[in-house]
């Protein structure tokens, strides 16, 4: 006779239990907030990482939590990063980076790296994504030129994607560039004279481009710093189709400087990295980077902060 039970099935002692992410706890003798931000980003991996942390080698899980609470973890990580300093960024990159190496060479089957390394890239790589990074990307690039776990066809795709993202870093002065205006007058980037020069790469009837352009010309402190020659936005078109482009013009505000790259040198990637529009970079008066591919809502407050608009 075949027995069957009605009761609900046990598992089998020895199936895999998913772990909660260890979260590394913050020290409450840190004082202050931006040390806070700088120990958790720099120590966030550290209970992960831990060598005596007893968890199951199941490949289904990331170090014994599951896909989804390594994901969620991982954009917590990423939200501490944005409150930390460029260098104090670095590190905590490459620190993860170090330590997600040594871990899969100590266990060639864990897919850590992968996962690591794949998140990276969705997050902080992928123009659709909110967000992407470069700067944060770069430090994950320098290990995958570099490492052992990548092969040659590998690295020569990172070595060249490093070049990419390397243009134009934050703190470095921006790479000069010429264009003309709609009535044919000519300029260039080291030209435009302001305390802060807004560079906005937009193509006309571009959705997204439209929503910026109304997001900041409806902004009261930036038509004040234009007003006052505090602020320069210049709005530049890098395409090549220039009738769409004028008849697109009377859309543009008419304090701003909209021009377009007459010499097609911005789609080259030899000076500029420009993989989606818009595209928006803040520089102080000497040209220098402030934000690379940022977004309106950290440029206006970074402006707003600047600015003595009353």
């Amino acid at each position: 006779m075949l027995l069957v039970s009605c009761g609900n099935p046990k598992a089998p002692a020895d199936t895999p239990k998913a772990q909660p992410f260890p979260y590394t706890k913050i020290p409450a003798m840190l004082g202050n907030e931006a040390k806070a931000y700088q120990y958790i980003s720099a120590h966030f991996w550290d209970d992960f990482f831990n060598p005596s942390r007893n968890y199951t080698k199941d490949t289904n899980l990331v170090g014994g939590v599951t896909k989804s609470s390594f994901e969620n973890a991982y954009l917590k990580y990423l939200h501490y990063l944005d409150k930390n300093s460029i260098n104090n960024m670095l590190y905590a990159q490459k620190t993860l980076m170090d330590k997600a190496e040594e871990k899969e060479k100590i266990e060639p089957k864990s897919i850590i790296w992968k996962t690591v390394t794949d998140l990276s890239e969705k997050y902080l790589f992928n123009p659709n994504s909110p967000y992407r990074n470069e700067e944060y990307f770069i430090p994950v690039l320098e290990k995958l030129t570099k490492t052992e776990l990548t092969d040659s066809t590998q690295k020569s795709r990172y070595n060249y994607l490093l070049t990419l993202c390397s243009l134009n870093r934050l703190g470095t002065p921006a790479n000069d560039f010429s264009f003309t205006l709609n009535n044919g007058r000519t300029s260039s980037l080291y030209k435009t004279k302001a305390n802060f020069i807004l560079l906005f790469f937009s193509n006309p009837g571009c959705d997204n481009c439209k929503e910026v352009i109304d997001i900041l010309s409806s902004s009261k402190e930036v038509n004040w710093m234009i007003k006052e020659k505090k602020l320069a936005v210049l709005n530049i078109y890098p395409d090549a189709d220039l009738t769409e482009w004028y008849n697109y013009m009377k859309f543009y505000p008419k304090n701003w400087i909209n021009g377009f790259d007459h010499k097609m040198e911005l789609n080259s990637n030899t000076i500029y990295y420009i993989r989606a529009v818009p595209s928006l970079y803040l520089l102080d008066t000497d040209k220098k980077v402030i934000f690379k591919d940022g977004t309106p809502k950290n440029i206006l407050k970074f402006l707003v902060y600047q600015s003595d608009f009353k």
